[in-house]
């Protein structure tokens, strides 16, 4: 599989199915597997979420466990070792890419967010979807745009960091 190459949205639909049916005991094994092959990236999710809300940490490490799940499957669990100033690069570039935005015109904005987007369609709109799911608890307030933004962010520098690590 080449990083260009979008992954498929039934691989995207059947993973994040199956994450959500993992008992709580798996998802912490897996968890902990993820922290053993990618340091670096679970580090940067953990640290770079840790000021939000709960409800906001919880969805982007979700979101960040789901994703890393869709890639391995995609790649067959060959994904390279994400350094550092890899994800801090890439960090960067989607920051400044977002202020951007949060400047031009609507219809520019589409259009970048398209090009943008295109590396992987199918992951990004599932991220996109379970921001705007309502919580099925009452108790929970939804997140702010503010934190949908930052959390995006995030998700896409993860995203963009292992759509490059899987051409190897």
């Amino acid at each position: 599989m080449n990083s260009m190459e979008p992954i498929p949205e039934n691989l995207v639909e059947q993973t994040w199915q199956e994450v959500a049916a993992y008992t709580p005991d798996h998802a912490s094994g897996e968890m902990k597997r993820i922290g053993e092959d990618q340091p670096e990236l679970l580090a940067f999710m953990v640290e770079f979420t840790q000021d939000l809300e709960p409800q906001a940490i919880d969805l982007g490490i979700y979101l960040f466990f789901v994703v890393y799940r869709i890639f391995e499957k995609w790649h067959a669990g060959k994904i390279g070792q994400v350094s550092p100033d890899e994800i801090i690069a890439c960090y960067e570039a989607n920051a400044d890419l977002m202020e951007s935005l949060e400047s031009a015109h609507y219809r520019f904005l589409e259009r970048a967010a398209e090009v943008q987007l295109a590396s992987q369609p199918y992951v990004i709109k599932y991220v996109v979807d379970a921001f705007f799911e309502v919580p099925e608890d009452d108790e929970l307030d939804p997140l702010s745009d503010e934190d949908i933004g930052y959390l995006f962010l995030l998700i896409k520098t993860v995203i963009d960091v292992l759509n490059g690590k899987t051409d190897v």
